[in-house]
């Protein structure tokens, strides 16, 4: 009788082993399919962008964006919050086969009771939103000479699309809290590729500022699919009434999201502020080049910080069961594998830049004359662009924020907020660097702002931070 032999693990391919070696799970992996697919067929925007806009109305698209993210102000970091409330409620429920939420009654009832007051502030928010901001950026553009740019009707359309998409802001969060970060995830990679198709058409077809309008439009369209079709089992469950204990507003969410409220509305002058501020002092040129250069490398940071973002649920749950020795091993390994992929990332990105400033004057061989066409718009890009110096400035500047970023991705789970005055006090010093600097010197000084800032206080106060958090662990 031959012996019987135990049957052998299958073993997995290089590409899974890999994967699995960078902490790339579900959720990862479709977040890294929508920042990838943004930084792979942004050079192919850019190109649309150059070949189709004029270097005005390029400014005016970025500052456009720029501005919408002043929704900041009017959200005040209630997201985060939604998230780890969400995310510890997560370990007493599930989601049964049917779609429905299902799991302690007192869980469930808390649930409830988070949903409502969420949904509450964000259309409060979203009204705002159209009153405050609506009006200050017409303000702000009608302060501007216009240079020809129809840009009136295409901002009442953003202004109104974004109040919407902001009141289904909560209704991903609470998926997210949840764990369903690997589906929400898969939509937000459908939304990326459409709106990015969409994009391209509208550029090419001559919309002009209603390109931002049809990617407002493509991102609500996902996100009412998501809530509406996808999801309506997961949201009738928490329709019904609660009938036990709530979320107390005082006691619960506001000693944690006021402190988020201002960080939040600080973190506007390390993001987005750069741009508006260029177009007031430069002008849309110099506006459109910084735009440009800008959003390709937080892109790319964004990219990086998925590795924590998409881990945030299970963050929660892992410290509400206090198994934090798990929780340690998976934030080191998670916090190494995305800072490598910054610095790589925004080392070719530099690299890319300085080709392009080589090739600067050189003209095509004769034989190659049938490239001429894509050999002048190479040249276009160059002058859209920013020069390689604060390009190199800027990218340097990412890396304080994404260490910021993954400290607090840290700490937050354990529902505690000890980085006020230091991420106030340095979004402050930054914003008041880059306009100082910035106003004068354009894109050279608005870099050096955001460096020197990140690296003398970003960098050591949030070290201490959490080299004093993890003492007080011990």
């Amino acid at each position: 009788m031959s012996e019987q032999r135990e049957p052998q693990p299958q073993q997995r391919s290089w590409p899974r082993r890999l994967l699995n070696r960078m902490e790339v799970n579900r959720a990862v992996f479709y977040a890294l399919v929508s920042r990838g697919w943004q930084f792979v067929s942004g050079p192919v925007t850019m190109l649309l962008i150059v070949a189709f806009f004029s270097s005005e109305l390029q400014g005016y698209y970025y500052t456009f964006g720029a501005l919408v993210a002043l929704q900041t102000f009017v959200e005040m970091g209630m997201q985060v919050v939604t998230l780890y409330l969400t995310s510890h409620e997560w370990s007493k429920l599930e989601i049964d086969e049917q779609g429905y939420l299902i799991g302690e009654e007192e869980a469930l009832s808390r649930m409830r009771s988070l949903a409502a007051l969420v949904l509450k502030w964000y259309s409060i928010a979203g009204l705002t939103f159209v009153g405050g901001i609506g009006i200050a950026g017409y303000w702000f553009f009608q302060s501007q000479p216009a240079d020809g740019v129809d840009w009136q009707s295409p901002w009442y359309c953003i202004v109104g699309l974004t109040a919407l998409t902001l009141v289904a802001t909560p209704c991903l969060t609470l998926l997210d809290g949840c764990d369903q970060v690997s589906v929400t995830n898969r939509y937000r990679a459908f939304q990326s590729v459409t709106a990015t198709l969409v994009v391209w058409i509208a550029i090419s077809s001559g919309a002009g500022l209603w390109t931002s309008v049809a990617i407002c439009a493509v991102r609500l369209f996902w996100e009412l699919w998501l809530i509406g079709v996808r999801y309506r089992r997961f949201f009738a469950s928490l329709l019904p009434a609660r009938s036990g204990p709530g979320v107390s507003w005082s006691e619960e969410v506001w000693p944690l999201h006021w402190k988020l409220a201002i960080q939040a509305m600080a973190t506007y002058f390390t993001s987005s502020f750069v741009i508006p501020l260029m177009f007031e002092y430069q002008g849309p040129e110099v506006a459109g080049q910084l735009g440009l250069t800008w959003t390709a490398l937080m892109t790319l940071q964004m990219a990086a910080y998925s590795w924590m973002l998409s881990r945030a649920p299970l963050f929660g749950s892992l410290v509400a069961q206090n198994n934090l020795q798990e929780f340690k091993r998976v934030f080191w390994r998670l916090f190494q594998v995305s800072t490598q992929v910054l610095i790589a990332g925004g080392t070719l990105f530099c690299l890319i830049v300085w080709i392009l400033q080589l090739l600067q004057g050189t003209e095509l061989p004769e034989s190659w004359s049938v490239l001429q066409p894509l050999w002048d718009l190479v040249h276009k890009l160059q002058r859209r662009i920013l020069p390689l110096f604060p390009t190199v400035l800027l990218a340097l500047a990412l890396i304080p924020i994404h260490i910021a970023q993954c400290v607090m991705a840290y700490i937050r789970p354990f529902k505690q907020e000890p980085f006020l005055f230091l991420n106030t006090g340095s979004q402050l010093v930054t914003g008041g660097l880059v306009w100082y600097l910035g106003k004068t010197y354009g894109p050279v000084g608005a870099g050096w702002g955001f460096l020197l800032t990140g690296l003398l206080l970003t960098i050591p106060g949030f070290l201490f931070i959490l080299k004093r958090f993890t003492q007080k662990q011990l």
